[in-house]
């Protein structure tokens, strides 16, 4: 009887199954909390908000959208996700459409108001 090395594939056999449980378990629940990493894939359709206040003066509202979008619109973003100020904003794209880069501010964005 050759049994001598069945313990071997039997021993590799368990190991890539318990393996393959593992990732699908992985995959199954990335699958069902990361529901909104790739809006495009859930057939959902993809939207670019738009800058407030409008179209920025003097320029177009599309420009470089192949490579992430504008820089007015990163900008937007920025301040739709409270990264910045919108004073900090407007200073920002008058910079960007003067050609010159903005200073830093001289003082610190004032407390929200108490209730908010």
């Amino acid at each position: 009887m050759n049994h001598g090395w069945f313990w071997v594939f039997s021993g590799i056999t368990m190991v890539l199954f318990w393996v393959l449980v593992v990732l699908a378990i992985i995959l199954i629940v990335r699958t069902l909390t990361h529901r909104d990493r790739w809006p495009g894939r859930a057939g959902a359709a993809q939207t670019t908000p738009a800058p407030p206040y409008g179209p920025p003066p003097g320029g177009s509202a599309g420009g470089g959208a192949a490579t992430g979008g504008s820089a007015e619109q990163i900008l937007a973003e920025r301040l739709a996700r409270g990264d910045i100020e919108v004073d900090d904003y407007h200073r920002r794209l008058a910079a960007l459409h003067e050609g010159t880069v903005p200073p830093p501010p001289t003082s610190p964005p004032p407390p929200p108001p108490p209730g908010t």
